[in-house]
């Protein structure tokens, strides 16, 4: 009878454990992309300008961006955001991307430190929109000069947004 009892509280207890293992959250996923300085840029900016953009995967079904600057300009304002693409024979200047930032996915300001410096931000569209099928553009304007949308000289990084 002791035998049964203890052969029964054992096999109830490891069921409990086995079923409780496939209630576990799923892992959320995370990857970063890697900027360099833009080969276009026209000014006076050091050419050792990089930066990182992380995607991580939230569990409200959102994405969490987050970007880092490395070897910034200590107290310089640097305008980072995403261009949606577009065909530029529909565009006022004939960018390959629309104009206006889309601040939903990502449009903040860094000011540097002289080293590295990053901002976040929730974006509501998922990880893997964001990753595989959002089309748009990185960019990081030259915070030595007036933001100019339409001119690929004035930006510091520019490359395919999450990619």
């Amino acid at each position: 009878m002791k035998l049964n009892l203890l052969l029964t509280t054992t096999l109830l207890f490891a069921g409990l454990m086995f079923s409780s293992c496939g209630d576990e959250d799923p892992e959320l996923e995370s990857t970063t992309f890697n900027y360099s300085f833009s080969s276009s840029y026209v000014g006076t900016h050091a050419d050792n300008l990089t930066a990182t953009l992380k995607v991580d995967e939230l569990e409200n079904g959102n994405s969490m961006i987050t970007v880092e600057l490395l070897n910034s300009m200590d107290g310089q304002t640097y305008n980072i955001h995403a261009h949606d693409a577009a065909d530029a024979t529909t565009t006022p200047n004939m960018t390959p991307y629309n104009e206006t930032p889309n601040s939903t996915i990502f449009a903040q300001q860094i000011i540097g430190n002289g080293g590295s410096a990053s901002i976040s931000q929730e974006a509501s569209m998922s990880y893997s929109e964001v990753t595989t099928t959002y089309a748009g553009f990185f960019v990081v304007h030259d915070p030595l000069q007036d933001i100019n949308t339409a001119d690929l000289t004035t930006y510091v990084i520019v490359d395919a947004f999450a990619r």
